[in-house]
């Protein structure tokens, strides 16, 4: 992926007492207890933002992800998102960054920065790897024939496809396939005789 932000965000570290302190306005306990989840959710992005710096991606998102419950703001699931892009999970970076498009607060460039990101996603293009045994089947994509003969390695759009693998004296063999967030894909083939009629 591109890079979904240069920065990774310090996200609560500068959260204000926002709206679920306002709307407890007079009531004393509950705005006590906002401001001490306020103040655990900034301590929870210091320890997320540590630890995505020490390359320990999946404490980091923990520590994003609670955060958030407590209270911070829709900025620590981007910083999800970071982690899983990370992480090359390019599949759980989407998630992230849909679960952060579903808030109502969103500037619209940071709507539209999400939205540019979670596009780039879906359509990474695939390694598509094909084996046969025997080898030196030739294989077709979507009507096109890729050189060299197998074992063969070619990159391919997101989305749905058509394979076909031929070889000289062996059964042909077509199946439908789908690329997606850039996930490799492994088509592995024992390619049976072809019986006498030619079928």
């Amino acid at each position: 992926m591109r890079a979904l932000a240069p920065l990774l965000l310090a996200a609560a570290a500068c959260l204000p007492a926002g709206p679920r302190a306002r709307d407890l306005a007079g009531d004393d306990a509950s705005l006590r207890r906002v401001a001490l989840d306020l103040d655990a959710a900034r301590e929870l992005d210091q320890e997320g933002v540590r630890s995505f710096r020490d390359g320990r991606y999946v404490d980091a998102i923990r520590y994003f992800r609670a955060a958030y419950r407590l209270g911070g703001p829709p900025s620590e699931l981007w910083n999800v998102a970071r982690c899983r892009e990370r992480m090359d999970d390019a599949e759980g970076a989407s998630a992230a960054i849909e679960q952060y498009l579903a808030q109502r607060d969103l500037s619209p460039q940071d709507r539209a920065e999400a939205e540019r990101e979670v596009a780039a996603l879906r359509n990474r293009p695939s390694v598509l790897t094909v084996i046969t045994s025997p080898p030196g089947a030739i294989v077709t994509i979507d009507g096109r024939a890729i050189t060299p003969p197998t074992p063969v390695s070619i990159e391919i759009r997101a989305g749905a496809h058509s394979i076909a693998v031929h070889h000289d004296g062996f059964a042909s063999e077509t199946r439908p396939l789908e690329a997606r967030y850039g996930r490799a894909v492994l088509v592995s083939l024992l390619l049976a005789r072809a019986s006498s009629d030619g079928r």
